[in-house]
């Protein structure tokens, strides 16, 4: 079973571009060619992303070699102490398995990782030619495929540095504790081997972060020949645009929330418990609503004071589809009856934050969302467009709005109150709802969903 485990990653990897050098559409089926070309087998590779690649083999394996001297740490079982008068807790701890066992299993998976990628590199370098396009393209195609190939194996191998790294930080923190017996020594000792711990950590994270962020940014090249370039209209832009300002708001609204939410006050277990921390949530949760909301309004003010000359034009808008905001309606009425009536049972010591202050903020965020709303439905916009496009275009910040202020309520449930079950990520997904799910994009004419809305 190990051994299937430690396969998965590049079975998977070998599956994928293996397969996909056999599903390509019927009319570029491979078919075989006579050419007096010399045809070469390394010419597609690319050789500075290979040099990569074994760079960060390397790495993972002096990272693997470094967690030979890992031993075993039995688990430690619950345990409580009650007397009349006394009563103590602590909670069970995993235990750790030794190096001898683990190493295996992350060398196997290494292996498994190249041999993936050795399989998959000839399947692509041996495919037959497409007859549709030129040598030249069938070069950089397999290229392509190549350069997907190893950007995706380097970052799995990263990954598997990192787990190496983070395994030998999990046992500097156990043995952190092992010495305590109250004396300046013990509590030296468990100080430099937690801050070890701690750095091994950091090194991991950040190293596998950075080797992500420069494989995806690693792209393949482009220079094919004889390919139609469609001519970018005012809408490409328009589109453009709002992936652009979403990507921007997006990011920095995750960013600001990251910075408050250290901000906010430590529970004190020696002390009876408040509603100080979760009042501070709900207030963090709707701010970031609010600042999201800022943003793009910011930005449609900006659009629309450097289009004043078209102030006179007739603006196009119309409703969003009932539909969104039923959906929406329905998160919103369950999530503000928990918060305002909250099983106290099932969240046992968990103090509510005020209802006047819950109401209060969810009042703001729905007048926060009109507010928007009614800006984005009369503010200019810059691109000349057709009158669906524009229609879409305010749509799209609408629906953004409408699914920020769900997503906020939803989140002050699931995050501020801090269920046993985690559901963080419901609110994530619906603040990042793609709006395609929502509304149809317009081609040329007037889409079927907007006909009513225009002719009511």
């Amino acid at each position: 079973m190990s051994i299937a485990v430690a396969a998965t990653p590049g079975v998977w990897i070998a599956f994928i571009y293996i397969a996909s050098q056999y599903t390509w559409p019927r009319k570029l089926k491979p078919l075989r060619t006579a050419t007096l070309t010399p045809r070469s087998l390394t010419s597609p590779i690319p050789k500075k992303l290979v040099a990569t690649l074994l760079i960060v083999l390397v790495l993972a394996c002096v990272s693997l070699y470094s967690v030979r001297d890992v031993t075993a740490i039995a688990p430690v079982p619950e345990l409580e102490i009650s007397t009349d008068d006394y009563y103590s807790s602590s909670p069970s701890q995993d235990g750790l398995r030794a190096a001898g066992e683990v190493l295996p299993f992350l060398y196997a998976s290494l292996g498994f990782l190249i041999l993936a990628a050795v399989i998959a590199s000839i399947v692509i370098l041996r495919r037959k030619p497409l007859p549709g396009i030129s040598q030249h393209n069938n070069q950089l195609l397999r290229t392509t495929w190549l350069n997907r190939l190893y950007r995706t194996v380097t970052v799995s191998i990263a990954v598997q540095a990192g787990e190496a790294l983070h395994y030998k930080a999990q046992w500097f923190h156990h043995e952190s504790s092992r010495y305590i017996d109250g004396s300046g020594a013990g509590i030296d000792y468990m100080e430099s081997m937690s801050r070890i711990g701690g750095t091994l950590d950091s090194t991991a994270n950040y190293a596998v972060l950075g080797i992500s962020v420069i494989m995806f940014l690693w792209q393949p090249p482009t220079n094919y020949e004889n390919v139609a370039t469609k001519k970018r209209t005012q809408f490409n832009r328009l589109r453009d645009q709002l992936l652009s300002l979403q990507f921007a708001t997006a990011t920095l609204t995750f960013v600001a929330l990251f910075i408050t939410w250290l901000s906010l006050p430590e529970i004190d277990e020696y002390m009876m418990p408040t509603g100080e921390r979760v009042t501070w949530m709900l207030v963090i949760l709707t701010g970031a609503a609010l600042f999201y909301l800022a943003l793009n309004a910011l930005y449609l003010g900006y659009v629309n004071a450097v289009s004043r000359q078209i102030s006179s034009a007739t603006k196009h808008s119309a409703h969003l589809p009932l539909w969104p905001y039923i959906c929406a309606g329905l998160f919103v009425v369950t999530s503000v009856y928990f918060l305002i009536f909250p099983p106290l049972d099932y969240l046992w010591g968990f103090v509510a934050p005020s209802k006047i202050v819950v109401i209060a903020l969810v009042v703001v965020l729905i007048a926060a969302h009109l507010g928007f709303v009614w800006f984005s439905r009369r503010a200019n916009i810059a691109w000349e467009v057709s009158a669906d496009e524009e229609i879409w275009y305010r749509r799209v910040f609408e629906l953004r709005s409408l699914r920020t202020i769900t997503a906020a309520i939803v989140a002050m449930l699931v995050v501020g109150y801090e269920y046993p079950v985690r559901l963080d990520f419901l609110a994530v997904l619906i603040f990042l709802l793609p709006a395609v799910i929502f509304l149809e994009r317009p081609a040329g004419g007037v889409a079927k969903s907007l006909q009513k809305s225009i002719s009511s």
